[in-house]
């Protein structure tokens, strides 16, 4: 059985490829140089070089302030590459697993988000994660949306590891005060991910939707 992993080297994909699979799961993390999610081609030749058993897309443009400046790169990765998976895999019949983020709202809610609460993104991360989950909805009937927040691991770059490097480096720390949020484990992500996979690998009659984690 082979999966296959885009975005394989971020925080996500660095947990999942360290995840233990079962005996005869072979895991495909290919780097961006071997498969860039951005070029439709590569993509497509990608998708169609297996025969898939699950596909998980942990890929994404995640520098939230960055993206308000580069807003063209943050669709083309977050948005349109999406796109371009989810066409190539559905004509395929592969089930497609997506992380997202709780980014997709405003915050504004008293209450937890239940899945199917109103989208109502206010920046360019949080609307071009939100054309994803379309992209990903409308053209591949055999997908999760699983949406996280606040990532956090070892590797890569997060909240935790910059407020540790800022406290080493000055003596008074400068931060929004106005965001509440749950910080979530790359691991604890990663293993949900599997189940996903490899529940989808195995059943074709496996529930599709969006989820929280």
């Amino acid at each position: 059985m082979d999966i296959l992993i885009l975005g394989g080297g971020g925080q996500v994909g660095t947990e999942l490829r360290r995840q233990g699979w079962p005996t005869g799961v072979t895991l495909h993390a290919p780097t961006r140089g071997e498969c860039d999610v951005t070029d439709q081609a590569a993509i497509e030749e990608k998708v169609a070089s297996l025969n898939w058993a699950c596909i998980v897309n942990a890929s994404a443009y995640t520098a939230v302030d960055m993206a308000e400046d580069r807003v063209a790169e943050a669709w083309r990765v977050n948005a349109l590459s999406v796109a371009f998976l989810a066409a190539a895999s559905a004509r395929k019949g592969i089930p497609l697993v997506h992380v997202s983020t709780d980014y997709v709202f405003d915050g504004c809610s008293e209450k937890p988000y239940a899945p199917g609460d109103p989208v109502k993104p206010l920046n360019v991360y949080g609307a071009s994660k939100e054309a994803g989950e379309q992209a990903v909805r409308t053209a591949n009937p055999r997908h999760v949306v699983l949406r996280t927040a606040w990532v956090i691991s070892p590797h890569g770059t997060n909240f935790v590891k910059t407020m540790l490097r800022l406290s080493s480096e000055c003596s008074v720390l400068r931060v929004v005060d106005d965001q509440s949020g749950c910080p979530t484990s790359a691991t604890d992500l990663a293993s949900a991910l599997r189940t996903i996979a490899l529940r989808h690998a195995e059943d074709s009659a496996a529930p599709s939707g969006t989820y929280h984690f």
